[in-house]
């Protein structure tokens, strides 16, 4: 009877620190269930980490995965030029510079001066680049992409002392919830800006649901206060 109870006993004990399995720290997983549960980390697990991505199907249109994190996709290199009038520039198509011509009796050097100093007038409004956003989302959208690449072209045609993204928020939601997703958004502009090549120090801002554009509770008004705005000083 002994041995029947020590047998019975020791199959308990094995099940029980079988079914307890050792729990996992924060970024590690086993399969990506494990990352989606998690806060602060990517979704995707690849090799026991949680990541961004693990293959360009885990990112959104216009993406591809470069070391486990969504980068815009190429518009260009060896294989794909770009059309008539462009040059690649860090994977972008962008337009040629045009070569200017000094004007006669003038010094290259102030020829020079005149060009660096010059900020094309379609640069010069910094509130044409605001971009916005699809409702609790932090995703740069197509339209987005389009405006942050004329954002990078003007920024690399004439370069900011300093550069800040304000990011917003529309009413719904608590305050603090939101602050957290206006500043995602900013980061999210951040980074995208980066990928595109524009070197130097961007700050972000998340103000949350304050500043809006619009007071009215409806989708219309709601859709223009989700926005990244930006400052550039010159």
């Amino acid at each position: 009877m002994q041995r029947v109870l020590l047998l019975a006993l020791s199959v308990i004990t094995a099940v029980a620190f079988a079914g307890c399995a050792p729990k996992l720290k924060k970024g590690e997983c086993k399969s990506s269930a494990d990352c989606a549960s998690q806060e602060g980390v990517g979704k995707v697990c690849v090799e026991g980490r949680c990541q961004e991505c693990g293959q360009d199907s885990d990112c959104q249109a216009g993406f591809v995965c470069r070391d486990n994190q969504c980068a815009p996709k190429p518009q260009c290199g060896p294989d794909t030029p770009c059309p008539a009038g462009q040059e690649c520039v860090a994977e972008r198509c962008v337009e040629k510079k045009a070569a200017v011509q000094p004007e006669a009796g003038a010094g290259a050097a102030g020829a020079a001066g005149a060009e660096a100093g010059a900020v094309p007038a379609e640069c010069s409004d910094a509130t044409s680049f605001t971009i916005r956003f699809d409702f609790d989302r932090y995703a740069i959208t197509s339209a987005s992409q389009q405006t942050l690449q004329k954002l990078a072209d003007c920024l690399k045609r004439a370069p900011a002392k300093a550069i800040t993204a304000n990011g917003y928020a529309d009413e719904r939601g608590t305050a603090q919830y939101n602050v957290a997703l206006s500043a995602k958004r900013a980061e999210a502009a951040k980074k995208y800006l980066g990928d595109l090549g524009v070197s130097g120090k961007i700050q972000t801002v998340g103000n949350g649901e304050e500043s809006p554009l619009c007071t009215e509770s409806n989708e219309a008004c709601w859709s223009q206060n989700r926005r990244v705005e930006f400052q550039v000083s010159r």
